[in-house]
């Protein structure tokens, strides 16, 4: 589903208290060329960021607003809607930024 970028943080946190087990979420722009994943793993957030930086790390819970609030800012500073769809774990798949899927 499309989500206005000014929601994107409401929504974001709605969808992860109704995945179930063995579920993700990913966040990607119009033009699809980017993406970022949030993994939930016990109390923490496995975050795999593929766009203008390439990165994967972990985050508590807790920390969690702050830190997706910065990766809107920096992997979608242009865009006014992003995707977001709930996926399976192993569904996910990971290149290295530069290759096309």
């Amino acid at each position: 589903m499309q989500i206005d970028k000014g929601r994107i943080l409401h929504e974001t946190l709605r969808f992860l208290t109704k995945l179930e087990r063995g579920e993700a979420i990913v966040l990607k722009p119009h033009k699809k060329d980017r993406a970022v994943y949030l993994v939930p793993a016990g109390t923490s957030i496995r975050i795999i960021e593929r766009g203008f930086a390439v990165n994967d790390y972990v985050v508590n819970a807790s920390k969690l607003k702050k830190v997706l609030k910065a990766l809107v800012r920096r992997e979608f500073p242009r865009s006014n809607k992003v995707w977001l769809h709930r996926i399976r774990c192993e569904d996910i798949k990971v290149l290295p930024k530069g290759e096309k899927q």
